[in-house]
């Protein structure tokens, strides 16, 4: 791994780091790997060592890695061992990325877009608030909570999971609902195990 970002520009204290890429560039065979390898690599540059859940908490957006060639963005906030102390002032943001190759730190005034992004994500932890998918009382989600879970799940590059292979052999109708709301090739994972007809192509005439 290669870096182009200057060792005095190690950060001393809380940090937030924003790290970008493109879907297609992390290093690993699946999403766990590649989670792994975006976490650990701005760590081992800052701090000389890998990702230290007692030392940062981090946070992937449209991290979709089983699509190809999308931004993505992983925010790591450094607290170091005494999430106690507050830092005065509001907390300096560095700004790397990472090419496919080496990591680049970004020397630019964050835009006005990811700083609204950062507003919605407090540096403190009590500021945080989560989007759960409601269940049903039994504490199952219904089929039509379920199917947007599973889309979200391929898009994010989960591999294909029993449940789903059940999902769309009991429930035809969701299973059609997938396949108009899948990328083509996300849905071809999931068709061997669905009872719906292959899906008539209409060719243009000559």
């Amino acid at each position: 791994m290669e870096s182009s970002a200057s060792p005095a520009d190690t950060p001393l204290g809380q940090v937030r780091i924003l790290l970008q890429t493109r879907t297609h560039l992390p290093v690993g065979q699946g999403r766990g790997e590649k989670l792994e390898f975006m976490k650990d690599i701005v760590c081992q540059h800052l701090w000389k060592r890998d990702f230290d859940k007692g030392q940062e908490r981090w946070y992937p957006y449209n991290d979709l890695f089983g699509l190809e060639d999308r931004l993505c963005f992983f925010l790591i906030d450094h607290f170091g061992h005494n999430h106690a102390q507050e830092r005065e002032g509001p907390v300096p943001v560095l700004r790397f990325e990472w090419d496919g190759e080496a990591l680049n730190q970004i020397h630019e005034d964050l835009p006005s877009k990811l700083k609204t992004e950062l507003e919605k994500w407090p540096f403190t932890w009590e500021g945080r608030k989560w989007h759960r998918v409601p269940k049903e009382p039994d504490g199952t989600y219904s089929p039509v909570n379920f199917r947007l879970i599973m889309r979200s799940q391929l898009r994010l590059g989960v591999p294909l999971l029993q449940d789903h292979i059940e999902f769309v052999g009991k429930y035809p109708e969701h299973a059609l609902w997938l396949r108009e709301h899948l990328e083509e090739h996300l849905w071809a994972v999931l068709e061997p195990y669905s009872n719906l007809p292959p899906r008539v192509r209409h060719e243009r005439a000559i």
